[in-house]
C-alpha cells in the first residue's frame, strides 16, 4: 500500500509542479516563424461561413475543432510512451508494432505484434483497440539442447479511452502548461493461457488470463525543436484461475499445478525525449526510458501470492515520416530497447518498429 500511496503523492506532486510552471513560468505565445507551416485554422472557409449566418444550411463545427499548434510536426514518437494529444473528430490512425522480447538467459524470444486503432470521437476524447499476434520461441535451456519450439498466436486484447485536459500552453517555452490527458484501460484475456501442452515449453500461452484495469496520466510537452513526454500509471491485475506450466509476469516462475494466482499492482512508467531534426519530414530521433514495478500487494484484492519484479530500460530511437502530406501520412519508427536494471526479471534486450499510417478527417491537422 505503500506503494500507492507513493504514486498518489507522485502525481498530485506533479500537477502541483506543472500549474506552478504555468503561472511562474510561462512566456507569452511568440507568433508562429513565418517558416513554418501552420495547420488548418478553421474546417469552414470564411466565405462558407459568411454565406450560411444563419448556419441553417451548415451547423458551427467550432465547437469540435481540434487546438491547433503553431509547431508541432507528425513524428512517429516513442515506442513506450503514449501522446497526450487525442485525434481529432473523425480522424484516425492504424498502427502495427513489433516488439522482439529477447530474454538470452531463457533462450526465448517473445515477438509481439500489436496492432493498434485510435480513433477521434468526440472533442477531447479518444478511443483506442490494440489486439496483438504474438509468436514464442523457447530453445536451451528453456527447451532441450538441440530442440527449438514455436507457436503462433492472440494475445490480450487492450480497450481504453483517452481524456485531454490541456493544450500545449506555448510549443516554444518548456515552462508553459503542457498538454495532458488521461487514460483509462482495460485488459481482455484473449490469449490462450489454460491447457497448456508441457512439450511445448511455455510457448503455446500467448496471454496472462486476467481482467486488467488500469489508470494513467500522460503529458507531452513541446519546445522547439524539441519534445517532452511522460507517462504515469497503476495497473490493476483481477485473480485468476490457471493450470500447470502457465509463466507468472516475472518471465520465470512457473505453476506445477493448478491454483488461483492474485498479482500485486504493477507501476507502470515512461518518458521520451524527442529531437525533429526536419519538421517537413518529422525526421529525428528519440531517447526513451520504460520501467514496470509489480509488488506485493493488490490494492483491491489483498496480499499476491507471486513474484515481485521490477526492471528499467533504456532505448534509443530513430524516425521519419513519408509521405508527410495529404489525406493519408505514413510515418515510421525503429529502435532498441537496452536493460539498465532489472530485479526478479530475465535481461532483455528489445529491437522494435512502427508504421503509422493516419488518415486526417475534416479538421486535417496531421500532414496538412
Amino acid at each position: 500500500m505503500s506503494r500507492i500511496r507513493n504514486l498518489s503523492l507522485l502525481l498530485v506532486s506533479l500537477g502541483f509542479l506543472l500549474t506552478a510552471g504555468t503561472v511562474w513560468g510561462a512566456d507569452p505565445v511568440p507568433a508562429s516563424p513565418p517558416e513554418l507551416k501552420s495547420f488548418p485554422p478553421a474546417a469552414l472557409s470564411p466565405q462558407d461561413r459568411e454565406e450560411d449566418q444563419n448556419q441553417d444550411l451548415v451547423p458551427d463545427l467550432e465547437p469540435i475543432e481540434p487546438a491547433y499548434l503553431p509547431w508541432g510536426p507528425n513524428t512517429s514518437g516513442p515506442f513506450f510512451t503514449g501522446t497526450a494529444e487525442v485525434e481529432p473528430v473523425g480522424s484516425f490512425f492504424l498502427e502495427p508494432y513489433w516488439y522482439d522480447f529477447l530474454q538470452p538467459s531463457l533462450g526465448t524470444s517473445i515477438l509481439s505484434m500489436p496492432q493498434r486503432i485510435s480513433v477521434g470521437v468526440i472533442k477531447n476524447w479518444e478511443f483506442d483497440a490494440s489486439v496483438p499476434i504474438v509468436v514464442n520461441q523457447a530453445t536451451s535451456p528453456t527447451a532441450p539442447a538441440g530442440q527449438s519450439v514455436q507457436n503462433l498466436g492472440v494475445g490480450d486484447t487492450l480497450l481504453w479511452i483517452k481524456r485531454q485536459i490541456s493544450d500545449d500552453g506555448n510549443v516554444f517555452s518548456f515552462w508553459s502548461l503542457p498538454a495532458m490527458s488521461f487514460d483509462l484501460q482495460f485488459t481482455l484475456p484473449t490469449g490462450h493461457y489454460l491447457n497448456l501442452d508441457p512439450n511445448q515449453y511455455t510457448t503455446d500461452q500467448t496471454g496472462g488470463g486476467t481482467f486488467d484495469e488500469a489508470f494513467y496520466l500522460i503529458l507531452r510537452k513541446h519546445f522547439r525543436p524539441f519534445m517532452f513526454y511522460l507517462q504515469l500509471g497503476d495497473i490493476i491485475e483481477n485473480p485468476t484461475s490457471v493450470g500447470p506450466g502457465y509463466t507468472m509476469n516475472n518471465q520465470t516462475a512457473v505453476t506445477t499445478q493448478a491454483q488461483k494466482i492474485v498479482n500485486g499492482n504493477i507501476f507502470y512508467y515512461a518518458g521520451a525525449l524527442e529531437h525533429v531534426l526536419s519538421d517537413t519530414w518529422g525526421a529525428g530521433y528519440l531517447i526513451e526510458f520504460f520501467g514496470e514495478s509489480q509488488v506485493g500487494q493488490s490494492l483491491l484484492f489483498g496480499a499476491a501470492n507471486t513474484p515481485a519484479w521490477s526492471f528499467f530500460w533504456a532505448a534509443p530511437e530513430l524516425e521519419i515520416s513519408y509521405p508527410y502530406e495529404g489525406s493519408v501520412t505514413v510515418t515510421w519508427g525503429v529502435g532498441m530497447a537496452f536493460p539498465v536494471y532489472s530485479s526478479n526479471y530475465p535481461q532483455t534486450y528489445t529491437p522494435m518498429g512502427t508504421i503509422t499510417v493516419y488518415y486526417n478527417g475534416p479538421f486535417g491537422y496531421r500532414g496538412e
